[in-house]
């Protein structure tokens, strides 16, 4: 049999054929495979640290964005919540639903590559996005040949799996790969080669799939971003020309993108980021381009909320639709969850949409995937801003600084309190350190530091800075959503929620609503309640007696003994055995020698279960302890 002729768009290990011009940035990726294969894989400085020179010509663009994740505990939880996200079905066709693709699989399981990653020290996450991804019939193919691509490069075979998203306008990839090679080691990546050849691989091998890009098209994609409250070219351009007073003169564009420029600009000045200082000249804001990538991220927040909100026509969108933990005067938002899914330019941030009981739809970003309180949709929750005041560190550092001439130091700490141990005093010392960082406080060379008469100010200051860093506080007001409260046999939070002021509207609507259906069904059994007033304390005892009862009736089939309900005052005994999550919250269950009874819960228990434990209830609490056991 005769041997086929070689594919000439089939790029090669170590070679990638020219499409019209640009061909010396063909010959430096020839070059720069070549490197990596001499030196025998991957080395640190197998890659000059420099974007592809030359010309573009017609070479198609290719948005990378990377990611090193190290593992570390919480790593695992969120690595497993990163592929959730992009595996769920909202954001992938018909055919892919709920599925990840790899080298050889349309279906691959990602719970084997979760559990290889487990004991890496780190891996990575890409997202590969085609400009003209909406002209390839099908990504997968191209993220396919990228991997293998970048497997030649590496000198190593790659473990990974991918999913190609369609959520928004433009199709794009997710990929996570392990961190490690076949031999075992581990895989690093040259800093130049995931800054510029991961793209410059991509866009090679798009641009050969739908040829080079013609000037008309060009044209059309600067005409597009004129007016587009994002980050685009003509900004990065103008960015790397204003001056350092940040003054950009039009002069120094290109005579024909004056035009276009000049039209970018007046778009900027609308959006109070550019002013116009006379013929030619305009003062640009410092960090315009960062407020441009806030008002990206906001649109991207409000289409994911529209898309959460479809249907409720009385729920409302206003200027607090994303919740800011940063806001000194911020308040509280209490509702139910609407939605749930990761956020940030990584995706790894977990966030909620929160269906308030005023009537207000709001974005919370609750924190790191994996490290963040997990919510579940339905839930109702109270969102709260983070603790903006100074810490008592900072309260302390205050006190001893004025009383020494605005001097703190270790050893003034320990002579204002000798019980402080070393260890207290270097966690104030590191408080110190990390206000100097933000230029708050300053050092001086005999290890004494400067404290400013408005150091607690300054220290608010700093907190509100590292609020936007910071997880906001969530307590989960209850796991069941209305309809299941409102027939519930338990304290629920229906029984505690005030009653909605004003005007209920939205979900607030839909709680006075279940409150009345509540009251019903209480008086229906013997509980009656005053509407506006809400359940007195000897009620809301009768049903815990009651939701315990039944609960102790489901598990004395299990445990094989009968249940006895515990003393509203006393001591108890006996062996922890297990959570149980009721109506009324969560309790431990106590078995005994003939019986089981049920307590309030602790999270100090988890420590002692299986053993023996003591207490005393008292007042719906337990606390207090004989020997090693509850409370201790």
């Amino acid at each position: 049999m005769s041997t086929p002729p070689d594919n000439p768009f089939t790029p090669r290990p170590g070679r990638i054929r020219s499409t019209g011009s640009g061909g010396r940035a063909k010959t430096y990726l020839a070059r720069m495979t070549k490197a990596l294969s001499s030196a025998g894989g991957v080395r640190r400085t197998a890659l000059p640290a420099r974007p592809r020179i030359g010309p573009r010509g017609g070479q198609r663009r290719v948005i990378v964005k990377a990611r090193i994740v190290r593992m570390s505990g919480s790593s695992v939880a969120a690595l497993a919540a990163h592929i959730g996200y992009i595996r769920r079905d909202a954001a992938l066709e018909e055919k892919d639903r709920g599925k990840l693709f790899d080298a050889m699989s349309e279906d691959s399981n990602a719970s084997d590559l979760i559990k290889s990653i487990t004991d890496d020290r780190h891996h990575f996450r890409f997202i590969v996005s085609p400009e003209d991804g909406v002209e390839m019939a099908d990504l997968k193919p191209s993220v396919r040949d990228l991997v293998s691509q970048m497997e030649s490069d590496l000198g190593t075979r790659l473990e990974w799996v991918g999913a190609v998203h369609h959520d928004t306008g433009r199709p794009h990839a997710h990929l996570v790969i392990r961190g490690r090679r076949d031999d075992g080691s581990d895989l690093v990546m040259p800093r130049a080669y995931i800054s510029h050849g991961i793209r410059e691989r991509a866009e090679d091998l798009v641009t050969l799939e739908l040829g080079p890009e013609t000037r008309l098209e060009q044209e059309r994609k600067l005409q597009s971003e004129v007016a587009a409250e994002r980050v685009t070219r003509i900004d990065h351009f103008i960015a790397r020309q204003v001056s350092p007073e940040h003054e950009f003169r039009l002069k120094d564009s290109p005579s024909h993108y004056r035009t276009l420029h000049a039209a970018r600009l007046r778009t900027l000045v609308r959006l109070g980021l550019a002013e116009k200082l006379g013929a030619g000249r305009w003062q640009m804001r410092e960090n315009f381009r960062e407020v441009l990538r806030g008002l990206s991220e906001r649109h991207d927040i409000i289409k994911t909320m529209n898309r959460a909100l479809a249907g409720g026509s009385d729920r409302r969108l206003d200027a607090d639709v994303v919740f800011d933990k940063s806001d000194p005067d911020g308040r509280g938002v209490t509702g139910a969850v609407l939605q749930t899914g990761l956020t940030g330019e990584a995706h790894d941030r977990a966030y909620a949409i929160i269906d308030g009981i005023d009537g207000r739809a709001v974005f919370v970003e609750l924190g790191v995937a994996g490290e963040a309180e997990e919510v579940k949709r339905g839930a109702i929750i109270t969102v709260s801003p983070p603790n903006l005041e100074p810490k008592p560190s900072d309260v302390t550092i205050d006190r001893i600084a004025r009383a020494n001439g605005g001097t703190y130091s270790a050893g003034l700490h320990q002579a204002d309190d000798p019980r402080s141990s070393p260890e207290f005093v270097a966690a104030h010392v590191r408080r110190l350190e990390a206000l100097r960082r933000a230029g708050h406080v300053e050092r001086t060379t005999d290890a004494e530091w400067k404290i400013p008469p408005d150091y607690l100010d300054r220290a608010r200051a700093y907190e509100r800075v590292q609020a936007r860093f910071r997880a906001a506080q969530v307590l989960v007001r209850s796991e069941l959503g209305l309809r299941e409260q409102e027939t519930a046999l338990g304290v629920t939070w229906l029984d505690e929620a005030p009653a909605p002021s004003g005007v209920p509207r939205g979900y607030g609507k839909d709680v006075a609503e279940a409150k009345m259906k509540r009251r019903a069904f209480l008086a229906g059994i013997g509980l009656k309640a005053e509407a506006g007033i809400g359940l007195s304390a000897t009620q809301k005892t009768e049903l815990l007696k009651r939701d315990l009862a039944q609960a102790g009736r489901i598990l004395s089939k299990e445990i094989g003994k009968p249940y006895s309900p515990a003393p509203e005052r006393g001591h108890v005994d006996g062996t922890y055995r297990e959570p149980v999550t009721r109506v009324s919250g969560k309790f431990a269950v106590i078995e005994r020698q003939r019986d089981f009874t049920i307590v309030p819960w602790r999270q100090v228990l988890e420590q002692r279960r299986g053993m023996a434990v003591s207490g005393v209830v008292r007042g719906g609490r337990i606390s207090g302890a004989l020997g090693r056991g509850i409370g201790d």
